[in-house]
């Protein structure tokens, strides 16, 4: 990406190296932190600041996912840096992924309405596929957490359309078609866990029920509602954090 003299090189060479973290499953955050703030503190105004700033806004966005104590400063960080990147003119690819950045921070932040528009507005502008999936695909997510079941079912529909045959097309399929939300408490592998685990949620005044986990044969997932609306659904897995820390929302 960058290059220079030779003073500049080493930190240079480091932003570089970070960047390539951004292939990786698990990104190593801490890295991609010291190589921006060391780009940032030699070369403030440099050719490079605005993917710095980028490299940057990514690492905490990272961050508040593995298991950072305080992901919502975390995100609060990642959209600074995101907000001052997009203000030092970037070019057309890396402004796409920065709406992204931002759009995803907002999605995490429950901000669906200002996520879709900066999702929307990174979609037109990145360059690889995969990114336009990704996008696209939580589109398709912060629709449905609005109650737009329809107009998300169109989104995931046109992820499995273009994308077909990827992670997201597949992720799609598993959103298509809901009208309803549920706080997902935990899978186990025999009937007897799921059991208490139902009669466990009778007791905090919640209907539990089992469902087979169609990927994993004997696995039985319990699983609250149908939820009518995305904050009600929300509001039930405050209820049951306390016990079962792995709760999710589905879809």
């Amino acid at each position: 990406m960058l290059s220079g003299c030779a003073s500049d090189q080493a930190v240079n060479e480091k932003l570089n190296d970070a960047y390539k973290q951004l292939e990786s499953p698990r990104p190593d955050y801490a890295m991609m932190m010291e190589a921006a703030d060391g780009y940032l503190t030699a070369q403030p105004n440099g050719k490079g600041t605005a993917e710095a700033l980028y490299l940057r806004g990514r690492a905490f966005e990272e961050k508040s996912r593995q298991d950072s104590p305080s992901p919502e400063q975390d995100l609060t960080q990642a959209n600074i840096a995101y907000t001052q990147a997009m203000g030092r003119s970037p070019k057309p690819g890396l402004e796409g992924l920065i709406h992204t950045g931002i759009g995803n921070v907002l999605y995490f932040q429950n901000r669906f309405a200002p996520a879709i528009n900066e999702l929307t507005a990174g979609f037109e502008k990145l360059e690889r596929d995969n990114d336009k999936a990704w996008a696209l695909y939580r589109i398709g997510l912060c629709q449905q957490r609005m109650g737009q079941w329809e107009f998300a079912d169109r989104t995931f529909s046109s992820v499995q359309q273009q994308f077909a045959g990827t992670d997201q097309s597949t992720r799609a399929a598993q959103h298509l078609g809901a009208r309803a939300f549920w706080v997902q408490v935990g899978a186990f592998a025999g009937a007897a866990q799921a059991d208490a685990t139902v009669t466990e949620l009778k007791k905090l005044g919640l209907t539990g029920s089992k469902f087979a986990d169609p990927s994993r044969p004997g696995v039985q997932l319990v699983r609250v509602g149908p939820i009518a609306n995305y904050d009600a659904a929300l509001a039930v897995k405050q209820r049951v954090w306390a016990k079962y820390q792995g709760a999710m929302i589905v879809p």
